[in-house]
């Protein structure tokens, strides 16, 4: 038998051709391996990035809805500053305090055209805001010196009067065409943060809203020493202005948390969202499995077990990523139950993948979520109304990345705004997301807005920049033939009677003047409060002397109208400027009527005078 061995060296040749071949499948394998783990900390990174741009983007949107109702409280304050009606003033920022603001309002100020605060909402410190000068912010600079800049964000502040860092939100008041000063509306910046750590109130994330040259405005962790400088210069939403948004991985200078981070700026507005998700902890999974990986194929390669390991590697990474399957749902399931609006995602195939319980509300859907998922978009649409159908039509897929639209349910009568955005990844498109919110109360916020800044609250007739665009818009229909006129009154010797009687006595007055010209008046026809006692009536589609006459009418009837206080019986008289408005713009109109009502007054008051020659009987 010993003639039957191989001979020594074929023994040594075999061996070491076996061992070539062991080490060159274990270092083939681990090559691979190491290949394999690469690419898992990738795609996990890659699978951040994109679930940090998703939720960054919808941050965005949040945040572009705050800024463009901040904007439009700001424009609507402006509106009414001009009247100078200082409690309907402070009755519009409160309302903005419990609306849009939700109680975080520190302060708002109105400066004139030098710089010198004319208001503040402050009641404790008003007077001291009221002694200084915005003149050197910068803000207040822009503001007077560019015509273009309407609306500005500028960096944190400490308030002096609050002692808090805040955010100030500025807008242009200009007045006859000129620069009257500005409008401050000041947030803190610790508020800002806290809307965010509703979202994400674990501080290895964060949430940071900056400036486009990278100037912090608030972050939901280590916001004092934040507010304090700036990003670094190198950021991509810095070098390249041009970019909506992006994505990079850093070590924060501030904390030193290596982070993934996402980013998007908002539209219209010079500002940044940014997410940073911790990168430790995103990948620790991954890391966690990859360290298991190499432990047991390191003992497998010893062991020779090399295709019960690789089974076993195989087994164990598509187990892993079964767990960040799962905990990626779980995540998404706790997202979708936290957002305040419904929220149904369907894949590219139109299939429902994931949706919340608030949007079974809003539709009135007696169904578990969790059973609706999987039904295809047209099975979803048959459990719904006929109205609801077509709330939720499928764009094609040419159409713009986002759509967005509001409804208002037949049922309920509540106001729905539908946003539908596509997922895209490398501009593949991955799907779709409908998001639905309840707008009812910011609706009816709106109106009740409208109609403080539009409507004299004394008198309940069209304020004076209200009766202007009416008046601006008859113009456009008045005709040769029956030319429309206007009407400018004036309580003759009104300072009389509230230097007599008060005040009190005064306004009720004017409000049984405001009764005796509305009786008169016809159903198309308008009136406003354009001055303390100086009232306007526009009389559309009218002949010049049938607008005399009805001049004469509410004058008599105003003269017969008693207003009584105490055992006294006071009367009162008007004097009346009438004028044809048909080739006229605004400005003539007024001129010329206010020129006869100055006739009026000046022959006597308690009489109508026209700006041109017409007969007319005053029997």
């Amino acid at each position: 038998m010993l003639n039957n061995k191989p001979p020594c060296y074929r023994l040594w040749m075999r061996l070491g051709v076996a061992w070539l071949i062991f080490l060159a499948f274990i270092t083939t394998y681990w090559w691979r391996l190491d290949i394999s783990h690469q690419n898992l900390l990738v795609d996990a990174e890659q699978r951040a990035q994109l679930r940090a741009s998703q939720a960054v983007h919808a941050l965005s949107t949040q945040v572009h809805a705050q800024l463009l109702g901040t904007s439009f409280v700001l424009e609507h304050l402006i509106e009414h500053w001009t009247d100078h009606d200082e409690a309907v003033f402070r009755k519009l920022i409160e309302l903005a305090q419990h609306g849009i603001f939700k109680g975080s309002l520190d302060v708002v100020a109105v400066t004139d055209a030098t710089g010198r605060v004319i208001f503040s909402s402050h009641k404790v410190v008003g007077q001291l805001l009221k002694e200084t000068s915005l003149a050197d912010r910068d803000y207040f600079q822009q503001l007077a010196q560019h015509s273009e800049q309407n609306f500005l964000i500028s960096r944190p502040l400490l308030n002096k009067a609050t002692q808090r860092w805040t955010v100030q939100f500025s807008r242009r008041i200009v007045k006859n065409g000129q620069f009257a000063g500005v409008i401050v509306a000041s947030v803190p910046a610790e508020h800002l943060a806290e809307a965010f750590k509703e979202v994400y109130p674990d501080q290895d994330d964060v949430v940071l809203l900056v400036l486009n040259d990278g100037q912090y405005l608030t972050r939901t962790d280590a916001l004092d020493k934040a507010l304090r400088t700036k990003v670094p210069a190198s950021r991509e939403f810095i070098q390249r202005p041009e970019k909506i948004s992006g994505h990079y991985t850093v070590v924060a200078p501030i904390d030193g948390v290596a982070r993934i981070y996402a980013w998007h700026r908002t539209a219209g507005f010079p500002v940044v969202v940014s997410l940073g998700l911790n990168r430790d902890k995103v990948l620790a999974p991954v890391l966690s499995t990859i360290r298991f990986s190499r432990t047991q194929n390191l003992i497998g390669a010893i062991l020779l077990f090399l295709a019960a390991l690789w089974i076993t590697r195989l087994v164990l990474i598509q187990t892993e990523q079964n767990g960040a399957i799962l905990q990626s749902k779980e995540r998404l399931t706790t997202l979708l139950n936290g957002v305040p609006s419904g929220v149904l995602l369907e894949d590219e195939n139109n299939v429902i993948v994931a949706l919340n319980a608030r949007l079974c509300v809003l539709l009135n859907l007696d169904k578990n979520p969790k059973g609706l998922i999987g039904l295809h978009h047209e099975q979803f649409l048959n459990l719904l109304r006929e109205e609801q159908i077509s709330w939720l039509p499928l764009p094609c897929r040419e159409s713009k990345l986002s759509q967005s639209h509001e409804v208002v349910d037949g049922s309920s009568g509540a106001t729905l705004k539908i946003d539908w955005v596509t997922i895209q990844r490398d501009r593949r498109y991955l799907g779709h997301v409908w998001f639905i919110q309840d707008i009812s109360s910011r609706k009816q916020k709106e109106q009740a807005l409208l109609a403080l800044a539009t409507t004299d609250p004394l008198t309940g007739l069209h304020n004076r920049r209200s009766f202007l665009d009416i008046f601006q818009r008859q113009l456009e229909l008045s005709q040769a033939d029956l030319p429309g006129a206007l009407l400018m009154f004036d309580i003759d010797h009104f300072k009389n009677i509230n230097d007599t009687f008060g005040h009190p006595v005064g306004d009720l007055v004017l409000q049984n003047v405001t009764t005796a010209i509305r009786q008169t008046l016809r159903q198309d026809d308008f009136s406003g409060r354009v001055g303390g006692e100086e009232f306007a009536v526009l009389l559309p589609k009218v002949g010049l002397q049938q607008a005399v006459q009805l001049a004469e009418r509410i004058r008599k009837n105003v003269a017969a109208t008693a207003t009584t206080h105490q055992a006294d019986k006071i009367y009162v008289t008007v004097s009346v400027g009438v004028t044809s408005i048909y080739g006229k713009d605004v400005n003539r109109a007024q001129v010329d009527a206010d020129q006869a009502l100055y006739q009026a007054k000046n022959s006597g008051r308690n009489r109508v005078c026209c700006s041109e020659t017409v007969a007319v009987d005053k029997s």
